[in-house]
């Protein structure tokens, strides 16, 4: 079947639309314990601001007091002045600019540390938690658009913590500090020049919630563009041997196009705030050009202070650019801030704990009874399922695509919960048992084989080893290799070390089968579920795996869902499924016997 590349993508996440409060208590986990190094680098901002508001008034001292003392009039000699002093001055605004500079540099150093800090746990968090969402989950949405969350929305905030938030604790600080110099040099100037803030804190506001709704619809735009390049990758072939590339290009090129006209729009909105800032500086040096010359000629202002006026002035706004420039940084990290939170707030898989008074030392038993069943309401999948299985034994199950097979194993391995109906371990409510310990005994090879990229050693080594550092011995690995018929590890490659790329390679379907069973082998589990295990196979490859099966069957408790019957003819029990629900039950001699629908199956597959 022809894909269809205009097809609905996996429904996202609601889009919820967070307060910059919500957001900062939903973050504030990941910098509480680097807010004493916050608090350190904010100290060290405000010594900075206080150079910097300094700077001016060293400015008007110069004037006032050396070049143009206040009483004197123009022309006045300056040679009767102390040569000393003011080389002394110009030594100690020397000093103080030095340890501004110092002080600026580790301000930022800090800050650039704490952010990357912020951020390293921020990106394992999420990851972490990601890992830990219940599988519904991922049903509902495409690993293109959740890597964006790893991946762009993460660097995204890396921008906020490492740069954006450096000039806002700065700049913030210094347009508090010059306003309050300002008023302490000349109230009346400063009153004058006051009345241009609440024009600039109104356009701050409306600009600010115009562009978040923009970079949210941008990011919008870039989760659908990674999802779809994630999509066509992924189905490269199909999409060539189905001559489908034009299709495939053209969705593409509109969802590049839709982000085009939503960064436009981000851009125009942009273009207008900047200059918008840039107006009302140039305003605001009018005025005190304007009114400052009368007040010097009035003799209620110096020179000096008017020269510190208009220092301040132009200092006022150079925060005001740097933020305008860090803004689009700033908005574009809260809309990523929102998307990251939105996963953070999703609830993980549903934890159980043991109510048992030992904990699960071995499977010995399985039990359905009466098991119903649906991923949407009203649509059952599963109904009134029962049947048990004790170790040592093994059971097939069979039937039509949607007819409930892997929803069985959904079940067992607590990815889902019944909606009635209970399963026994031991005797014991599968609820009530934590799932940890289930899933530590369980074994899954699955129809589309899976190796993570590295080496054999580390795709067949239980990950409980890893983790506490008892690696097993290389004979204990060999031998699993051995029990699964990997024999061509050893042969072809470079046995425990080869290396696996993406997908698998350089190993064919059925290598990769085999290695799966030897990771089994080397978990040693109680119950081992094999998910058309066989599929897609040559003869060759499958006389192999099956024989691999056979061994790791022994002695354990084994499921095996299979569309051939051929696989499945040698379980002690088998289950034929229909439309959820199990038509027929017994050996295979049995269900021959019965001459129903698994002996009109037999026959057909005989054919």
């Amino acid at each position: 079947m022809t894909p269809d590349p205009q097809a609905a993508t996996p429904t996202e996440e609601k889009e919820i639309r967070l307060g910059n409060i919500t957001l900062l208590k939903s973050l504030w986990p990941f910098i509480r314990p680097y807010a004493w190094m916050l608090c350190l680098t904010t100290l060290l901002v405000f010594a900075v601001t206080f150079f910097e508001l300094l700077m001016p008034l060293l400015t008007q001292k110069a004037f006032d007091g050396f070049i143009l003392p206040v009483g004197s009039e123009p022309g006045i000699n300056l040679a009767g002045y102390k040569i000393t002093s003011f080389t002394r001055f110009c030594l100690i605004f020397a000093a103080i600019t030095c340890t501004a500079f110092v002080i600026d540099f580790c301000q930022t150093l800090f800050m650039e540390y704490t952010g990357q800090k912020i951020i390293l746990r921020l990106r394992c968090s999420l990851f972490a938690h990601m890992t830990g969402l219940p599988v519904s989950y991922y049903d509902k949405n495409s690993s293109g658009r959740l890597v964006s969350r790893v991946a762009g929305d993460i660097e995204n905030m890396n921008e906020m913590f490492t740069s954006v938030l450096v000039f806002i604790f700065k700049d913030l600080a210094l347009l508090i500090g010059i306003l309050a110099v300002m008023f302490f040099l000349n109230v009346r100037m400063a009153a004058t020049i006051s009345l241009i803030v609440p024009v600039i804190i109104i356009g701050v506001l409306v600009f600010s919630k115009i562009l978040r709704n923009a970079f949210r619809t941008i990011r919008q735009k870039i989760a659908e563009i990674n999802h779809s390049f994630s999509e066509g990758i992924t189905g490269v072939k199909i999409i060539q041997t189905t001559a489908s590339k034009g299709r495939f290009v053209e969705r593409f090129k509109q969802l590049n196009q839709d982000h085009f006209t939503a960064a436009m729009f981000q851009i125009k909105i942009f273009a207008m705030f900047m200059p918008f800032i840039g107006f009302l500086s140039v305003i605001s040096i009018a005025v005190v050009l304007w009114a400052g010359s009368f007040a010097v000629i009035d003799h209620t202002l110096t020179l000096g202070q008017l020269v510190a006026f208009l220092s301040y002035i132009k200092l006022f706004f150079r925060p005001l650019r740097d933020l305008s420039e860090k803004f689009n940084l700033l908005q574009n990290a809260l809309a990523s801030a929102e998307r990251i939170v939105l996963v953070l707030q999703q609830p993980k898989a549903q934890k159980r704990t043991t109510r048992t008074r030992s904990p699960l030392n071995t499977i010995e038993e399985i039990k359905f009874e009466s098991i119903n069943f649906s991923y949407t309401p009203k649509e059952p999948v599963l109904k009134q399922i029962t049947f048990s299985l004790k170790k040592g034994k093994s059971i097939g199950i069979v039937g039509q695509t949607g007819s409930g097979k892997s929803s069985i194993i959904n079940l067992l391995t607590g990815f889902y919960q019944p909606d009635s109906g209970q399963i026994l371990i031991n005797g014991i409510p599968h609820n009530s048992m934590n799932i940890k310990d289930i899933r530590s005994k369980t074994a899954i090879v699955m129809q589309d084989p899976f190796l993570f990229s590295g080496t054999v050693r580390e795709n067949i080594t239980p990950r409980a080893a890893l983790s506490y550092d008892m690696v097993p011995e290389n004979s204990v690995l060999e031998s699993a290799l051995g029990k699964a018929n990997c024999h061509f590890l050893f042969e072809k490659f470079s046995g425990l070390d080869t290396q696996i790329r993406e997908g698998g390679r350089p190993f064919s379907s059925g290598e990769k089968q085999l290695v799966c069973i030897a990771r089994a082998f080397a978990f040693d589990p109680d119950l081992i579920i094999f998910d058309e295990a066989t599929s897609y196979m040559d003869s060759q490859s499958e006389q192999r795996v099956h024989d691999a099966m056979k061994k790791l069957m022994a002695g354990r408790l084994s499921i095996i869902i299979a569309h051939r019957l051929s696989t499945i003819r040698e379980c002690n029990q088998i289950l034929l499924l229909r439309e959820g629900k199990i038509r027929e039950q017994g050996s295979h001699q049995q269900l021959v016997d019965l001459k129903g629908e698994y002996h009109h199956l037999l026959e057909k597959e005989m054919i």
